[in-house]
């Protein structure tokens, strides 16, 4: 029959080879199909000793690839790392349960590749077939991301915050320290764990739930690869092949063993082989004992090693002398103990069980037991128990009766007290989770849910199925909320308020939420723990304040506005608004509306007031009848109302009077006008206009003199021009030149002056400044200057006190102002010497340059010094000028930002100078003062 269904599989190959053509294009070496599996899932699929896949599924899907001819490689996570990765798209293939998977992107295979069962693993006596409801109310633990939580919330939404997730290991450990009472998963692999734990004997018992058999699919997104997988997988069952790999794993004593040969062929085989076996080691002993001998020592080590690292300890019992003694470890005190006295050590409800046991082997009925007790290694006063498990065997003596009872056990105390520390430390975060005001929740590293509070729960909105589906289908990395402000492994705390808005689940809030990693002992995350706490009402009550107090805002900006625009009024009409106040005998002045500015008492306003007006004011102070009307009146103080100062004011203070209930006039309100600038301003109005009509009578005499001035040098030049034609003498022609061109200079000056003038009235001059070497500049100035003296009685003196002087000044306009000092020295100075000269000084805290210009001359008195930087004015009527070259200077001196000004005495010279600021860049000094 197998030969026949083998025939027909070989005839349908060539239907498949297209699809497997197409398959082996997409998946290469170097693009093998991904397989993705629970790396702790026996006898299906796990990882051995070596750290390599094994298991009835890793044996399928070895069998369907080498049929097809594929290059793939298979990955074991755990199990819910093992969905996320497939669902992103990591892997190609996973074997699970089609429940989630029911649309596309997904497509699963017809064939059911397993089933799996649920049971409740339990400590004691067989139970009838358990509710949901009776595993949640009596303590049930589930493996993380197994797919039986499915039925409990979709019976259950509050199910979940009330059981636990723990690995196999530790859940059967906890169902041993009576931390738990149910432990529910796959009848095979909870097979597989008892056994592997060597916890046969420990009273363990399956029991069945309300929890239907799941059926296991072959799911990809590759509708092509998981259609040929399912053909595979169909042929691979009618050969036969899927049954021996299921019976290989879950069922190995269906496995075939060789037909039965005859006893008489075993027996010719036996006695030839033990024949040879016999002239091999008898040739070969001498060699072998000592190889013998090595190879004992080394596995004596061996085993020795395998112990310490397993934690093991081995006891003897010597029967016939009554003696428990260590053999290997140090449980036992040195000298040993009776078996009795070891009896004693047992826990009080675990005595009897262990008296049965060694009665058994010491009565030779039974060869070996195992051995799970509590054991006191400590006093009666003061116990510490001891958590063993192992195995004792009998080893009979040569008459074939008991003579020691070897006992091989292991220390669980530390395993166990771990995990009831666990337990202890998570029945404490449970009890802080049910805060009522704060929402707490757990998620493994990897992101996804573990446990939350009530809070939690009702904040989520977990009372509708799919809004508990979507926070446990959905990992944490990947939620919105989360994404921005967290990234896998930082091990960085978070806080962060934000809005926690899924239309589609009916929940919009506002929360502020932390993320404190939970650390394991080698410092990697293990948890991730979230406090939450919901602050909508809160937001709402603080947009609702934020709203009214906008609407304050707005209110008194209007407020301020009015405010700003009287006090804007007020301040630039130089008025108060006053109030006087006769009961507290007060007066206020404001240009606000908020706050008054200045208060003073009647006693300081009597003060201020001249002596003349004294009584006037005093009476006005004490007499509030008085003021029974609107006034307006104008009064002079001898200093201001308020503020400081000590000149004296004048005030424009118009008012009117403020009644009481009774009609009383108790204070009276009003505008002050501040009118002593206008009264300034009228008198200096007054100043100027007798000024402009002395400036008028000057520039009339400006004119005449300029008629005069123009008069005199053209004279020279048209009548020496004349005479230029009569003379042949060279000496006295060129003295006729020289006369000509002095008064061609003259005139040039004037006009250059006229024009200046003309200037400065229109608009100010330009200022130019450049990068300069002043010390040379002065130089080149004062050797054209020097030039211009015809006098042999005057000397000229120059002073530069610098070799280099770097700075940034208009040396145009410098020059300007040199020149007109030097020309305005050498025409009123007949004898002596004009100095010119300069040095660096600091003024108004800014450096800067001292110029200064010192004659012998005939000197100025000391009341016109003030008056020769202004226009048109000349001391002299008898030397040449306009009366503006100082007024030039001044203007140019002002421009830069600088000062000028003179120093004088009659009859002993003068010195003009004027200082402007400039920032030295570079300096050298001159050893001494360079003299012309």
């Amino acid at each position: 029959m197998r030969r026949i269904l083998s025939f027909c599989l070989f005839t349908l190959i060539p239907l498949s080879s297209a699809g497997q053509s197409s398959l082996k294009e997409r998946y290469t070496a170097d693009r093998p199909v991904i397989i993705v599996g629970d790396w702790d899932k026996p006898p299906y699929e796990f990882q051995n000793d070596k750290g390599e896949p094994t298991g009835s599924n890793i044996d399928v899907f070895q069998a369907l690839m080498k049929q097809m001819g594929l290059p793939y490689k298979y990955i074991l996570k755990e199990w819910g790392n093992a969905i996320k990765t497939f669902e992103r798209g990591e892997a190609d293939i996973i074997l699970a349960n089609s429940r989630r998977y029911q649309e596309e992107p997904y497509y699963y295979s017809r064939n059911i590749v397993n089933y799996n069962r649920i049971y409740a693993l339990t400590l004691g006596d067989s139970l009838p077939r358990l509710s949901l409801r009776q595993l949640v109310e009596g303590g049930a633990v589930l493996k993380p991301s197994d797919y039986s939580i499915f039925y409990f919330l979709k019976e259950d939404s509050s199910y979940i915050h009330k059981i636990e997730f723990q690995s196999p290991k530790i859940a059967i450990l906890g169902l041993l320290a009576n931390d738990y009472k149910y432990f529910i998963w796959g009848e095979e692999p909870l097979r597989w764990k008892i056994k592997e734990f060597n916890m046969s004997q420990k009273g363990f018992v399956l029991n069945e739930v309300d929890i239907p058999i799941s059926e296991l699919h072959i799911i990809g997104r590759d509708k092509d690869l998981v259609e040929e997988l399912d053909d595979q997988f169909s042929r691979l069952k009618q050969s036969g092949e899927i049954e021996r790999i299921n019976n290989k794993w879950l069922h190995p004593d269906r496995v075939s063993t060789i037909e039965n040969i005859p006893v008489s062929v075993y027996i010719v085989l036996g006695v030839l082989f033990l024949i040879c076996v016999f002239y091999i080691l008898n040739r070969l002993a001498h060699s072998h004992v000592t190889n013998v001998m090595r190879h004992s020592s080394e596995l004596n080590e061996m085993m020795y090693k395998a112990l310490h690292m397993g934690h093991f300890h081995i006891m003897q019992y010597d029967i016939a002398n009554d003696r428990l003694t260590n053999r290997y470890g140090n449980i036992l005190p040195p000298e040993g103990m009776t078996l009795q006295e070891f009896t004693n050590r047992i826990h009080s409800s675990e005595r009897d069980e262990f008296r049965t046991k060694m009665n058994l082997m010491l009565n030779g009925r039974e060869r070996k037991t195992i051995l799970d007790k509590r054991w006191n290694s400590g006093t009666e006063e003061e116990p510490q128990w001891l958590f063993l498990h192992g195995h004792a065997m009998v080893e009979l003596d040569q008459q074939g009766k008991p003579a020691y009872i070897i006992n091989t056990i292991s220390d669980l105390t530390n395993d166990i007290e771990k995990e009831h520390n666990n337990h202890e430390l998570t029945k404490k975060y449970e009890r802080l989770s049910n805060l009522p005001s704060i929402a707490i929740s757990f998620y493994d590293k990897d992101g996804w849910l573990i446990d939350l509070n009530d809070t939690m729960r009702e904040l989520c909105g977990f009372d509708k199925i799919e809004n508990e589906r979507f926070f446990r289908q959905v990992c944490m990395f990947d939620v919105p909320l989360f994404r921005d402000v967290m990234s896998p492994n930082s091990h960085d705390e978070v806080y962060v308020c934000q809005h926690m808005l899924y239309p589609e689940l009916n929940i919009d809030r506002y929360i502020e939420f932390s993320i404190q990693p939970l650390l394991n002992e080698q410092g990697e995350i293990a948890n991730y723990f979230i406090s939450t706490i919901d602050v909508t009402d809160e937001r709402n009550r603080d947009h609702e304040m934020s709203t009214l107090n906008k609407e304050i805002s707005i209110a008194q900006k209007q407020i301020n506005r009015y405010d700003s625009q009287l006090s804007y009024l007020l301040k630039n009409s130089n008025m108060y608004a006053w109030r006087l106040d006769f009961h507290n005998q007060t007066i206020t002045y404001t240009r606000s509306l908020s706050a008054p500015e200045h208060v003073i008492t009647f006693d300081d306003y009597y003060d201020r007031t001249f002596d003349e007006e004294k009584a006037v004011a005093l009476k006005g102070l004490q007499t509030p009848e008085m003021w029974d009307h609107s006034f307006d009146l104008v009064r002079h103080f001898r200093k201001p109302l308020f503020g400081d100062g000590d000149s004296d004011h004048w005030y424009n203070i118009t008012g009117i009077p403020i009644h009481d209930s009774e009609g009383k006039v108790v204070a009276t309100f009003g505008i002050l006008h501040d009118i002593t600038d206008t009264l300034n301003t009228q008198r200096h109005l007054k100043e100027e206009t007798e000024r402009a009509e002395n400036s008028g009578q000057q520039k009339s005499m400006f004119l005449a003199s300029m008629t005069h001035e123009l008069r005199t040098p053209l004279n020279s030049i048209v009548g020496f021009s004349d005479l230029l034609r009569t003379i042949d003498v060279p000496e006295e022609r060129k003295e006729f030149i020289h006369i000509i061109r002095t008064n061609c200079d003259i005139l040039l000056r004037l006009i250059n002056d006229i024009l200046e003038a003309s200037t400065l009235s229109e608009a100010p001059m330009d200022i130019r400044p450049k990068d300069i070497d002043f010390a040379k500049d002065f130089n080149e100035i004062c050797l054209t200057l020097s030039q211009r003296i015809k006098n042999s009685d005057v000397k000229f003196v120059k002073k530069n006190p610098h070799t280099k002087l770097l700075t940034h000044l208009d040396i145009d306009r410098i020059q300007q102002v040199m020149t007109n000092l030097f020309t305005n020295a050498s025409k009123y100075t007949q004898q002596g010497h004009i100095c010119l000269g300069y040095r660096l000084d600091q003024r108004h805290g800014r450096q800067g340059i001292y110029v200064y210009c010192e004659d012998t001359g005939i000197g100025i008195p000391k009341e016109k010094i003030a008056s020769v930087f202004e226009r048109f004015v000349k001391l002299n009527d008898f030397v040449q000028g306009t009366g503006l070259g100082l007024a030039i200077c001044k203007s140019i001196v002002e421009l830069c930002h600088g000062e000028i000004g003179a120093e004088s005495e009659v009859g002993k010279g003068s010195t003009f100078w004027f200082w402007i600021p400039a920032k030295v860049k570079e300096i050298a000094p001159t050893p001494s003062a360079y003299i012309i």
